[in-house]
C-alpha cells in the first residue's frame, strides 16, 4: 500500500547528503487534494476497504544515479521485500497494518561505493515491523517501528526515515465519486523524512476502473527554497534545487495489490567551502505484488 510517487525523491535526498536524527513527530496535515476534474460516468467514491487477516507481499526495485560536475557513480541497487497484514478493521472502516521488511538486498560489486554499509544495514532490517493505520481515503497516521533486536545508529536512522516518510507515501482519494478521465492533484511536504526541506506537487490521472483496481499515470514536480543542509558537521549550501517524477501502475482497493514504475530525476546546485557543483540525480523505482 505504499505509494511511492514521493518516495523515491525522499529516498534520492537521504542518499545525496545522507541521514539525521529525527525531531518529535508532527501531528497528521489535513487533505489538500483537489479534484481537476471528476471525470467521465461512470462515477464512483474510491476507498480503500481491506478485509482483516488479508495479506500481500510488495516488492521494491531502487535504481540510482549521481552526476555531480565530472563524477558519475550508481548506488547500489535496493531491492525491497515486505509483508503486509490486516491486523484490525475499526467501525469507521480504518485498516490497522502490519508491513515486515522479510528481505532487503543492496547488489553491486564487493568494492562499489556504499555496498559494504548498504549490504550490512539490509541485513540488520530484516524482519523490523511497522505498524500504521490506513482510513480508507488514503490518509495514514499511528506509524510505530517495533524492533526486537539490536540495531546500528545508522540503521535506527533508517528506521526513522522509513517511519517518517510512510505518511506521505500512500495515494490520497477524492473525497468525491470519481470516473475515467478523473483527475486530482495534492501538495505535501517532503520533510522531515529528508534533510532537504522540499515540497512535492503530485498529479494523479485515472485512466481506468474495473471494479476494486484502478489504473493510473501520474506526474510530480518537486521543489525547495535555498537552504543549508550539514552532513557529519560540514555545511552544504545547496540551490536552485527542482525536481521531476513520471510514472503510471495500478493497484486493488481491497487486496493491497499494486505494480507500477516511476521515474525521477533531482537537480541541484551545492557549494562546499569554495567548491560548487551542479548534481543530478536519477531514480527509477520498479513496484510489484502479489
Amino acid at each position: 500500500m505504499l505509494w511511492p510517487v514521493r518516495s523515491v525523491l525522499v529516498i534520492g535526498s537521504m542518499m545525496l547528503v545522507g541521514c539525521k536524527q529525527p525531531d518529535p513527530p508532527a501531528p497528521p496535515a489535513k487533505s489538500d487534494l483537489v479534484v481537476v476534474t471528476a471525470g467521465a460516468p461512470p462515477q464512483q467514491l474510491l476507498r480503500y476497504h481491506l478485509a482483516k487477516g488479508s495479506k500481500a507481499i510488495v516488492e521494491l526495485e531502487l535504481e540510482e544515479k549521481l552526476v555531480a560536475g565530472e563524477m558519475k557513480s550508481s548506488s547500489p541497487s535496493l531491492s525491497f521485500t515486505l509483508e503486509v497484514s490486516v491486523d484490525e478493521v475499526r467501525p469507521d472502516g480504518a485498516m490497522k497494518l502490519t508491513s515486515t521488511i522479510t528481505n532487503m538486498t543492496a547488489r553491486g560489486a564487493p568494492d562499489q561505493p556504499g555496498v559494504p554499509r548498504a549490504t550490512s544495514e539490509a541485513v540488520a532490517l530484516k524482519g523490523t515491523a511497522i505498524t500504521s493505520l490506513l482510513r480508507p481515503d488514503g490518509s495514514i497516521d499511528d506509524v510505530r517501528a517495533n524492533i526486537d533486536k539490536q540495531l546500528s545508529e545508522s540503521a535506527k536512522a533508517e528506521v526513522d526515515q522509513i517511519v517518517r516518510a510512510m505518511p506521505k507515501l500512500v495515494m490520497p482519494l477524492p473525497s468525491v465519486p470519481v470516473g475515467v478521465g478523473a483527475k486530482w492533484r495534492s501538495s505535501r511536504g517532503l520533510g522531515p523524512a529528508s534533510l532537504l526541506a522540499l515540497t512535492s506537487v503530485t498529479t494523479i490521472d485515472l485512466t481506468g476502473i474495473a471494479h476494486d483496481v484502478i489504473n493510473y499515470t501520474v506526474t510530480s514536480t518537486v521543489h525547495g527554497d535555498d537552504q543549508v543542509v550539514k552532513q557529519d558537521e560540514v555545511e552544504v549550501d545547496c540551490k536552485a534545487i527542482t525536481g521531476t517524477a513520471t510514472g503510471n501502475g495500478s493497484f486493488d482497493l481491497a487486496k493491497l495489490a499494486i505494480n507500477g514504475a516511476l521515474a525521477a530525476e533531482l537537480h541541484m546546485d551545492m557549494t562546499t567551502g569554495s567548491d560548487k557543483t551542479s548534481m543530478l540525480m536519477q531514480l527509477e523505482l520498479h513496484t510489484s505484488s502479489h
